[in-house]
């Protein structure tokens, strides 16, 4: 038997939020198209196996390809979600007008309205950084794909079916500095670019895509600039940069070997401050590998001031932070490093390898000490304790709480706690961390933000809530594509205020120590030109604030929650990484 196939017209919709560079935006379950249904009949063999299953659909969310810069919340915003049953997750449908593209309803010959059956919608808190996603329902037409005839319409003229389901795609936006406003041509708000939102009826899935439509013409002027080129609106989609941010991209024995090097030094260190961009200033006394004393303590040779400015090291410093709320490494994962078996050295070739991995436990964090220099707020883990460590026969290790004949004794804690989040003073190191890891000539974004907390899994948008022993997902497992969870930087985040921040950063005034963190005078040392003699640099107490974020005499304040303040606060770390990196003298960073 013929299976006789319905394919979809496109329309352009101007009017919502977001793109097809971001493909499926359908997201309310299965359900079942309520307009005239067209006679589908199943071949012989059982039925096709064309389909999204199986054709190029879009990798909305898996965060593959490029990402762009897209519409977001900031956050305290309420937001129309729409309804699904909570029991079975498939779309809650209601009677409705059938709305034209002017917003009228849609009469039949008796002037009356049609009805159709579309999805109806809730409300739901914004999160801030989350997309703001398309509301218009798409609207299709059904053909038969030998003659191209409209087979299927109760209605007279070229009038489409409206789709049961939202479109639910992301909104690209067009750069406001390079273009300025350009809404006097698409008649859309806030930057968005046209969007053109198809519904395929077969499959009941939207996808969307920037219109193909020319947005200057050769020769036409905009913003005083004349163009001698077409410019299409897919040309005003803006990608996001990650730089050496890609580096949270590298496996997690990458990241975690990158973990326990940071966590090396800071245990090594006999004062640790912050510098004028905030990241940990690690003051220590470094002794000869081999000579001694006569007493026969070790030699020593110098004393080292330097910050924690490895890109590797402060990414997985944010990551540890973002998760977890602490430094902490906990008992149960203090095992030797595990190598990827899809990179690296195969743990095959490990057996072989005499001198392999080592046996020892990883670091964790000295607990005091960081108390002790007022750095409490990065190893405020709960359940903090005495535990000790050995192995087993196999070398599993074994953590206990009770002393035991050739355990290792160590102060922390045994695993990871729901309890510990990241919270109040958290943010300032972790918009210092992922700051410190970014390309110093780049700009902290809320997009960049976003896509990297969802590439590094502090965002949950990709795989399930549950998976069994085989790592498959479980029955009633949630899916993350469909149902993503946003960090929400509104909970426990305090209002970042950039004045107060750079007026306490700088130069130290009281050094930590007995649980009381450094003092600092808001000033940083660099290079600054001699106004009398052009072409000498002098050493200069410069103000931080001041300098960096104004004029030299005055600053430009910054106040800010969520992710607008968090966004903020990481750029303007990362703008004062910049600024002393190219002025400081080396010995001082």
């Amino acid at each position: 038997m013929k299976r006789t196939k319905y394919f979809i017209l496109t329309a352009l919709f101007l009017g919502c939020s977001t793109t097809a560079l971001a493909g499926n935006g359908y997201m309310g379950g299965s359900g079942t198209v309520t307009n005239p249904d067209p006679v589908v009949e199943e071949p012989a063999d059982g039925p096709s196996t064309d389909g999204p299953l199986n054709d190029n659909m879009s990798d909305s969310g898996k965060l593959f390809g490029d990402l762009f810069v897209i519409d977001r919340y900031l956050g305290g915003e309420t937001k129309r979600v729409p309804a699904v049953d909570p029991a079975t997750g498939e779309p809650v449908l209601v009677l409705g007008d059938w709305i034209d593209e002017n917003g009228n309803p849609v009469l039949d010959p008796n002037g009356n309205p049609y009805q159709v059956m579309q999805q109806a919608w809730t409300t739901a808190p914004a999160v801030g950084g989350e997309p703001k996603l398309t509301e218009g329902f798409a609207r299709y037409t059904i053909v038969n794909e030998d003659t191209g005839v409209n087979e299927i319409n109760p209605l007279t003229g070229d009038i489409y079916f409206p789709a049961p389901y939202p479109s639910q795609c992301v909104q690209p936006v067009a750069d406001a500095v390079r273009w300025g406003d350009i809404s006097s041509k698409t008649l859309l708000p806030a930057n968005h670019l046209p969007l053109i939102i198809t519904f395929d009826p077969t499959w009941e899935r939207t996808e969307c895509e920037v219109s193909s439509a020319i947005f200057l013409a050769n020769g036409e002027i905009w913003n005083g600039i004349t163009y001698y080129k077409d410019i299409y609106y897919a040309d005003l989609v803006q990608e996001v940069e990650f730089g050496r941010l890609n580096l949270g991209r590298a496996p997690d024995a990458v990241l975690d070997h990158a973990f326990d090097e940071a966590i090396r030094n800071i245990n090594n260190a006999k004062s640790i401050t912050l510098d004028a961009s905030g990241r940990l200033f690690l003051t220590t006394d470094v002794y000869d590998e081999f000579l001694t004393n006569p007493d026969g303590t070790p030699l020593y040779l110098e004393t080292v001031s330097k910050a924690i400015d490895s890109p590797l090291e402060n990414l997985a410093l944010y990551i540890k932070l973002m998760k977890d709320g602490h430094l902490i490494t906990p008992a149960d994962d203090r095992g030797p490093i595990e190598r990827s078996i899809n990179g690296g050295i195969p743990l095959w070739k490990l057996l072989e390898l005499e001198d392999g991995p080592s046996k020892s436990l990883r670091p964790t964090i000295d607990i005091a000490k960081m108390q002790s220099f007022g750095l409490g707020a990065l190893v405020d883990a709960s359940n903090v304790t005495n535990y000790w460590t050995t192995r087993d026969a196999e070398g599993n290790l074994i953590v206990s709480l009770e002393a035991c004949d050739g355990c290792e004794q160590s102060y922390g804690i045994t695993t990871k706690s729901p309890a510990d989040v990241c919270a109040g003073e958290d943010f300032a190191f972790s918009a210092t961390f992922v700051a410190s890891a970014a390309d110093k000539t780049g700009r902290m974004t809320m997009d960049k933000v976003v896509y990297l907390n969802s590439i590094l899994g502090i965002n949950l948008v990709v795989g399930y809530s549950a998976y069994d022993e085989n790592g498959d997902p479980l029955p009633g497992a949630i899916s993350y594509a469909k149902n993503p969870v946003y960090f929400n930087f509104a909970t426990n985040m305090n209002e970042y205020n950039r004045e107060s921040t750079f007026m306490n950063r700088g130069q130290v005034v009281t050094e930590p120590g007995e649980g009381n963190p450094a003092t600092y005078d808001g000033f940083v040392r660099v290079l600054v030109e001699d106004p009398v003699t052009p072409g000498t640099w002098v050493d200069t107490p410069m103000p931080i604030y001041a300098t960096v974020f104004g004029d030299g005499t005055s600053g430009v304040n910054f106040i800010g929650t969520d992710i607008t303040g968090f966004t903020a606060m990481s750029d303007d770390d990362l703008v004062t990484i910049g600024y002393i990196h190219t002025y400081q003298i080396p010995g001082l960073r």
